[in-house]
């Protein structure tokens, strides 16, 4: 008998042990789980956190391209409106050119026509 009840002993040890280290195991799991949920949130925050500063950065950006480019109009309008008056200047000169080689071209064939009929 004294095989069988130091064996039986030793089985009551063990699923004694047993039954602690199953507590510890799932109170670990439990902790873990606890840290697991702890850190989700804190991604969970950061994320959120971070989609507000890009929803931020995205409106600020599109306020300072619409600015920007409406400066960047004005400017244009500017220049092009300078541009087509120095072209109408141009163009006055041209025509003024053009008018007294007309003028020019006339008097030259009058006179030819004078010396044939002469």
């Amino acid at each position: 008998m004294g095989n069988i009840s130091s064996g039986m002993e030793t089985i009551c040890k063990d699923i004694a042990a047993g039954h602690e280290d199953r507590k510890k195991s799932l109170h670990d799991v439990k902790k873990d789980v606890k840290d697991i949920k702890e850190q989700t949130g804190t991604i969970r925050d950061n994320a959120r956190k971070f989609m507000g500063d890009c929803k931020k950065s995205h409106k600020e950006m599109a306020k300072n391209l619409k600015e920007g480019l409406s400066k960047d109009k004005e400017n244009l309008t500017k220049d092009v409106n300078s541009l087509r008056k120095d072209f109408q200047k141009s163009q006055k000169a041209v025509r003024s050119d053009l008018e007294g080689a007309s003028k020019n071209w006339k008097e030259m064939q009058k006179n030819l026509k004078e010396k044939k009929a002469k």
